[in-house]
């Protein structure tokens, strides 16, 4: 008989090497943000690839049967552009040194999520690179464009003779400025696309028992908080991880606006909502067994 084992990465910028192209700026590691690369439109243009230096050893990272990649998921942000701008980035895999699949990603305002199916047969498959490619370049003098791409996830499956033992898998959630504890979060534990398991944090912590071991990727939404997801290991008998997501900061309001929605307020009624400003900030999975 065999059973269905769950497989999934999350890869951070270190795990990346640069190649620029000749003559050509080159994409780096974004200052600002934790697992990001940045690539800056500017004369020429910039122009690269970011490579792993360890290819994913497939037959070790999924030691079973049937091995497949099933999604992948980036981020992208862009910053500036318009008339007399452009961008282009692709998420590529080589499987031992050939091309066996590109996705075009899209950048937004915010950061755009890029979820692709991918359902990839890599039984045959020694080594694999995940590649990302970044173009920014600008036309016009007075304009700008920066582009973001952060956070790949990759998630698979493999089958294998060998019963998978149940685990119980406790995950607290905290906020990553102040260390509290974030009540009513919701955490989802995916396989894939699938959920194995939802709930919401009750004081701050969600125990989910009876889970396969192997490995799944960790959603968290929290009112106020950016989205969060990572891989993590399910590993017997238990696993205790403390995700640290991450509060969307507001911009602080100046004292003349209260004046000014004083007085509209007095002469008849409109609501002024304070506008939020968003960036990608740090993100870190801290694994306590």
């Amino acid at each position: 008989m065999s059973y269905r084992k769950s497989w999934s990465r999350t890869f951070e910028t270190g795990d990346f090497k640069i190649r620029t192209y000749f003559g050509m700026n080159s994409p780096r590691v974004c200052t600002v943000h934790e697992r990001c690369f940045v690539a800056h439109g500017r004369y020429p243009a910039t122009q690269g690839e970011c490579s792993l230096i360890d290819l994913l050893d497939i037959p070790y990272e999924m030691p079973g049967t049937k091995r497949t990649l099933l999604t992948a998921s980036i981020k992208g942000l862009v910053q500036g552009g318009g008339y007399g701008t452009a961008i282009h980035a692709a998420l590529r895999f080589y499987a031992d040194g050939a091309s066996i699949l590109e996705r075009d990603l899209n950048h937004g305002g915010d950061w755009a999520p890029n979820g692709f199916t991918l359902n990839r047969d890599v039984d045959a498959v020694s080594k694999l690179d995940v590649n990302l490619y970044q173009w920014a370049s600008i036309f016009l003098p007075g304009v700008s464009v920066i582009m973001h791409d952060a956070e790949i996830i990759i998630n698979g499956e493999y089958y294998t003779d060998i019963p998978p033992e149940q685990v119980s898998v406790r995950l607290a959630v905290t906020n990553s400025k102040t260390g509290a504890l974030v009540k009513g979060a919701y955490v989802a534990l995916m396989s894939g696309a699938r959920v194995v398991a939802d709930g919401h944090t009750d004081g701050g912590e969600v125990l989910f028992e009876n889970i396969d071991e192997g490995s799944y990727t960790v959603k968290v939404l929290a009112s106020g908080y950016y989205s969060f997801e990572q891989s993590i290991e399910v590993e017997p008998p238990s696993v205790w991880y403390v995700l640290k997501i991450v509060p969307i900061p507001t911009v602080p309001i100046p004292d003349w606006v209260w004046y000014v929605i004083g007085g509209v307020a007095a002469l008849g009624a409109i609501t002024v909502i304070p506008s939020i400003i968003k960036r990608k900030g740090e993100e870190k999975v801290i694994v306590v067994r």
